[in-house]
């Protein structure tokens, strides 16, 4: 008897919890996140297939502005409704509006901290502070830290190709896209150098753990055939006809990688300058760029 009493005691407390939650003006998982809890662990809770600890029911007091009086014994003033209440599926797409967002600030803090710490000195606990969130939250999205590498790899990839998109748009010829690439291949700022920090740690990554090649091989055959498509480009516009496209897209990336390597390590003389004349050189004597 006393054990069936807990229970139903457990789903009241679960009950007037969900009403706090949803008499916020944030969603669900923006609740969670300032609550410092997991935002499926508090959704279990709401739903009475987990009991709530003494801590998380003062947050969820505290965050909700109600007594912890009222959420454990139903006594004392309950939540004031939101002043505009949104009808459910309206709160379903905010919701899936907010978790796209927090997934962002993740990627975005997450592929910083890789490419100014390195990716063995960043904890999940230091992504989660750099964009305000939980760590439950930072595990929602990537349960283990090499989703995190895998993910803000891709973040960083699909941002380079918007940018290079951006700068063919009024590109007149294939040499002039060539030339517009190899600028944005440059290290010039932070960001440049943030990219690259986190694909030259994801190439250091994959040697020792397979489980990050696939991933790796896709984006670098993306951006091979990006380079491939340009080379065929400028044959069909009557450079470098006699040329193998394959062979010259292999040496030109290979170069790029190596060069960017070194101006990152600060190794010898190289400098952007030197990256820069060497890189408008290499498809030589078939495609001339100067």
């Amino acid at each position: 008897m006393t054990s069936l009493r807990q229970a139903d005691d457990a789903r009241t407390v679960a009950e007037r919890a969900r009403l706090v939650v949803r008499s916020a003006p944030v969603s669900q998982r923006e609740f969670a996140d300032r609550i410092g809890m997991d935002p499926t662990a508090l959704s279990k809770a709401l739903h009475g297939n987990r009991r709530l600890g003494d801590r998380e029911l003062a947050a969820i007091a505290r965050e909700g502005k109600v007594s912890l009086r009222y959420l454990r014994t139903g006594q004392g003033r309950p939540p004031a409704p939101p002043e505009n209440t949104a009808a459910p599926d309206t709160r379903r797409r905010a919701d899936a509006v907010d978790a796209e967002v927090r997934r962002t600030q993740i990627l975005e803090a997450t592929a910083r901290l890789i490419a100014r710490r390195g990716f063995h000195r960043v904890r999940v606990a230091d992504i989660a502070r750099a964009c305000g969130t939980s760590t439950g939250t930072v595990h929602y999205h990537f349960p283990a830290k090499g989703d995190a590498l895998r993910a803000a790899l891709l973040h960083c990839a699909e941002r380079f190709h918007r940018r290079l998109e951006a700068e063919f748009r009024d590109a007149d010829s294939a040499t002039e896209k060539l030339r517009r690439l190899i600028e944005v291949q440059l290290i010039t700022g932070d960001e440049d150098r943030d990219e690259w920090s986190v694909w030259v740690q994801s190439w250091n990554e994959a040697i020792v753990d397979p489980a990050l090649r696939q991933g790796q091989r896709d984006i670098y055959a993306r951006w091979q055939q990006t380079v491939l498509d340009l080379v065929i480009a400028c044959r069909d516009e009557g450079m470098g006809t006699d040329a193998d496209a394959e062979a010259l897209t292999s040496r030109f990336t290979g170069l790029v990688d190596g060069l960017a390597i070194q101006v990152l390590a600060g190794t010898g003389e190289m400098s952007v300058t030197r990256m820069r004349e060497l890189l408008l050189d290499a498809f030589e004597p078939h495609i001339t760029l100067r």
